[in-house]
């Protein structure tokens, strides 16, 4: 049983965590970014701003004539947002966890319903899923971040970092799946036999019917649930179940 507690006791326990990094975590579902440490940029998902403190500017995104042509190929609908300014920054998506990640000259494959900010310091791009892809209106679609700086991420639940090696291949659900470690390259994996799925639950993209298949030596975050994250940004579509979007939307336009 919860009892009431003071208001002074209430503020106590949720004031800004302060703390010299570009992203903090204010907790699990809120994240605080310091815009002079993230040199006076990030770039976030579009909704994903619930608050900021001093002068800010908020901008679409669209990262190059490379990227739209990819992103108008794929059908999706993800909208990247820049934000620019002074003072701090709070952003969450939909209470969602957060996974605060700071990549040291690496690279990382997303499912971008999962990607909530990056620091302009790291780079991204589009990648298509190899595999099956003809099979889905739009194709397979993911996001690969690289370089130095701080990387937010959404999980419904607690994550889990499953090992990679040759001789242990590794399947996921694709609504399950968060992220990847650089040279996993994801296939698409379709079990022909569980297509009856259809008849007994009336759909057939489970990810018992099909799912992602990782080889290699690397790891596969995944998130409890079976269940692709509900976005913030009521325009996004995707997510890992549907035909046509199974692995989230593009960014930017």
């Amino acid at each position: 049983m919860e009892r009431a507690i003071q208001l002074s006791s209430l503020l106590e326990q949720s004031k800004e965590v302060e703390v010299e990094d570009a992203f903090i975590l204010q907790n699990k579902k809120l994240l605080k970014v310091q815009m002079e440490a993230s040199g006076g940029q990030v770039l976030c998902k579009a909704g994903a701003m619930i608050a900021y403190q001093g002068q800010m500017n908020f901008a679409r995104k669209g990262g190059g004539a490379a990227k739209w042509v990819k992103k108008q190929v794929s059908g999706e609908e993800f909208t990247l947002m820049e934000a620019t300014g002074t003072g701090d920054l709070f952003l969450a998506d939909a209470a969602n966890d957060i996974i605060l990640l700071y990549l040291n000259n690496e690279a990382i494959g997303v499912e971008s319903l999962n990607l909530l900010a990056f620091t302009p310091s790291i780079a991204w791009d589009i990648k298509m899923i190899k595999g099956a892809a003809g099979m889905m209106a739009g194709g397979m679609w993911t996001v690969e971040l690289s370089g130095t700086g701080y990387l937010a991420l959404i999980s419904k639940g607690d994550p889990m970092a499953l090992a990679v090696t040759p001789d242990q291949p590794t399947f996921t659900d694709p609504n399950a799946t968060i992220a990847w470690s650089h040279g996993l390259e994801p296939s698409v994996n379709v079990d022909v036999n569980l297509k009856s799925l259809k008849g007994i639950f009336g759909s057939a993209t489970s990810g018992e019917t099909f799912q992602l298949t990782f080889q290699g030596e690397g790891y596969v975050i995944v998130q409890p649930s079976e269940v692709a994250p509900v976005t913030s940004f009521a325009g996004q579509k995707g997510g890992g179940g549907g035909a046509g979007g199974i692995l989230g939307g593009i960014l930017g336009q």
